[in-house]
């Protein structure tokens, strides 16, 4: 994984003002927000705008001297927005100045998305990640580019994560927020914690085509060898948390004795001790003997259903009866974990399409099957979520989602939840109780 404290240097390049094409109404506010968030995730941002085609070959030469120099742990994104095209399986940025005319002029008047990579490459960093948001619209006369719009998917360059915004054959649309769909979805996603780098762009490309009602769908080319989080994941709460937390929400003293014993130099002993006090003012607020604090724990562990929370019960309690049974639960949830991880997985339609299924065959789901994620599979997820122990998002279409309803019995699904026609009456166990 690549280091969280790694620098992290980046180059936003908008080029909105062109000579010959006219001017494109979004990259520079795109450019700007996508500045904005590096910034607000740590990157140190080189953000510049309108660049002639001398000026854009300088800013990813001197761009790439400064990845070089800034070491090999160095992480470098550099994001580009404005008029890009593919012509004979190559993909070109245009600068602004650009007068192509004929096929011949495009070698000279446009730099290749590939000698980016290539330039990046060679800084010999941990990371580098190029984004193109471009092919706004199509500028040329007839026959230049061969496919006149978006960019042919590119083959993987070592240490580059490539990503455009469409497709050959696609244009980028600029939305109607004053930002193009792609660049809003990848504001967005980059900020979300704990997401790989992978499924940041997974989830970009899932809303540009649900946005845009699949006109545009975006790719990635990628030969990435480390794990990269725009965002970290929240550390795991140390152990002393966790039983402070056990111990606030049973208010047993004999836990908050129990963590001022094993962690009497924690932060949360000076709370436990706090709180201990003020329990034994009353007696009757004592909790059980702290021989029964395992139990307690075990108890809480059983609610939350995570490994860790069986962990905290095995390193508390190693010689407790309660000890067995965590290890058991927490080898137990870490194999469903490698299982589910493990198998075919899905995208796009295909996953929506299987949601949808498995709502339907849950009664949850009454909608047309036909892989849009709509208002009426949305409604399916939020009732299903009901249905299981399970914890998943029920506004996106996740893998997560799919497992969890594969393992719900139809007979526990949402018709046991139903109300029927009749006023004030509920159906339960396909039985109507009526007021």
């Amino acid at each position: 994984m690549v280091a969280t404290l790694a620098p992290r240097l980046a180059l936003v390049i908008g080029n909105a003002s062109y000579t010959k094409l006219g001017t494109l109404a979004n990259p520079a506010r795109d450019a700007q927000l996508i500045a904005d968030r590096l910034q607000q995730i740590g990157f140190e941002v080189t953000a510049v705008t309108d660049r002639d085609l001398r000026s854009l070959s300088q800013d990813v030469e001197e761009f790439a001297q400064t990845v070089k120099a800034s070491g090999p742990s160095t992480v470098a994104l550099l994001y580009y927005a404005g008029h890009g095209f593919e012509s004979d399986g190559v993909n070109y940025l245009v600068p602004v100045n650009a007068d192509i005319k004929r096929r011949a002029d495009i070698g000279g008047q446009s730099l290749a998305v590939k000698r980016v990579a290539d330039r990046l490459s060679a800084a010999g960093n941990a990371l580098n990640i190029l984004i193109v948001d471009a092919c706004r619209d199509n500028p040329f006369p007839p026959g230049i580019a061969g496919s006149t719009l978006g960019l042919v998917p590119m083959g993987a360059v070592y240490g580059v994560f490539i990503a455009s915004a469409t497709g050959s054959g696609k244009v980028a649309l600029d939305g109607d927020d004053g930002h193009s769909p792609y660049t809003r979805a990848l504001a967005d996603a980059m900020i979300v914690p704990g997401e790989r780098l992978e499924d940041v762009f997974k989830s970009v490309r899932r809303q540009v085509r649900l946005s845009t009602g699949e006109q545009q769908i975006p790719w990635e080319s990628t030969s990435l060898e480390l794990d990269f989080f725009f965002v970290p994941p929240p550390p795991l709460p140390s152990q002393a948390a966790q039983l402070l937390t056990a111990a606030q929400e049973t208010g047993n003293v004999a836990l908050y004795d129990l963590l001022v014993e094993r962690f009497p130099t924690s932060p949360e002993a000076a709370v436990a001790r706090s709180a201990a006090a003020e329990l034994r003012k009353n007696a009757a607020a004592n909790g059980p003997a702290a021989a029964s604090a395992a139990s307690l724990v075990l108890d809480r562990a059983r609610q939350t259903r995570t490994p860790e929370a069986y962990d905290l019960v095995a390193a508390l309690f190693p010689d407790a009866p309660e000890a067995d049974e965590a290890r058991n639960a927490a080898s137990r949830l870490r194999e469903i974990t490698v299982l589910d991880s493990a198998g075919p997985t899905y995208e796009g339609r295909e996953l929506v399409q299987l949601i949808q299924a498995e709502l339907a065959r849950l009664d949850c789901f009454a909608g047309q099957q036909g892989g849009v994620f709509d208002a009426a599979t949305i409604q399916g997820l939020r009732r299903a979520s009901l249905l299981s122990d399970e914890h998943y998002l029920w506004h996106r279409p996740t893998m997560a989602a799919l497992r969890a309803l594969k393992k719900v019995d139809n007979r526990d699904g949402c018709a046991r939840q139903k109300t029927v026609a009749a006023p004030h009456c509920l159906r339960v166990n396909n039985e109507d109780f009526c007021q």
